[in-house]
């Protein structure tokens, strides 16, 4: 065998152990979407690969959602997650209600009736306005004490409507799933106090009172006033772990 070979050899097999240490994390609790979807753009009838990782064997219910909207699109009421990284393949419709221009979509992953993961916000056509959160980014892994680091671009106002009537609220910090009788540990930031939208970033240093091994979402919540189709709007950036 020449020395070509070996060395060949020997990365295939350096490759396949930094692969199986990858999606081995301890302490990872539930289903987590590494997938990072977050403000990108697709349209009606496309497809999209999302990457599950899962510490169990289980069924999930997985489904298409949009924000300000109760309505729910089922993609899959029992999809298998094996532990580990697994494949589910999403194929966007092709009319109807979730084939309308909106920058607000997203992947929904349930256990036992109970939201365990949600994608970031993505774009359906072009809507022309929106907001992109390109960082965290859905897979990263942060530890107590360290900065958070997020940042974000666009608009949160609709074209043809005045902009005086939309309010960015707060931004926030939140875990992905919420349990009865459990008080979360959320964080709000306020436009004007603590984040300047228009800065496009900030940094946050995590807490000891964040519980460790944690499916955590960085996000935004507009509010408008006699703006009957957005009433409310709500950006996600990808699921991280606080570990």
């Amino acid at each position: 065998m020449s020395l070509k070979s070996i060395i060949a050899i020997l990365l295939v097999i350096c490759l396949q152990i930094i692969s199986s240490q990858a999606t081995k994390i301890p302490g990872l609790r539930d289903a987590w979407i590494v997938t990072d979807v977050a403000g990108k753009q697709k349209n009606p009838g496309d497809k999209y690969c999302l990457t599950i990782l899962s510490p169990y064997d289980t069924v999930a219910n997985i489904t298409l959602a949009r924000r300000g909207s109760f309505n729910v699109l089922i993609l899959d009421p029992a999809f298998k997650l094996c532990k580990g990284p697994n494949k589910f393949t999403a194929k966007l419709p092709k009319d109807g209600f979730f084939s309308l221009p909106n920058p607000e979509y997203y992947f929904v992953v349930s256990v036992n009736g109970t939201r365990v993961d949600y994608s970031g916000t993505f774009t359906i056509c072009k809507p022309g306005f929106g907001i992109t959160f390109t960082k965290p980014k859905a897979g990263d892994i942060y530890t107590i004490g360290q900065k958070l680091k997020a940042k974000w671009s666009g608009s949160y106002y609709p074209p043809g409507y005045p902009k005086a009537n939309f309010t960015l609220v707060r931004f926030l910090l939140e875990p992905t799933k919420f349990l009865p009788g459990v008080i979360p540990v959320t964080f709000n930031f306020i436009p004007g106090y603590n984040v300047t939208f228009s800065k496009g970033c900030l940094e946050f240093k995590l807490p000891s009172t964040i519980p460790r091994n944690t499916l955590y979402k960085f996000g935004c919540l507009i509010t408008s006033t006699n703006i009957t189709n957005y009433v409310i709007q709500i950006y996600s950036a990808g699921t991280f772990l606080i570990v």
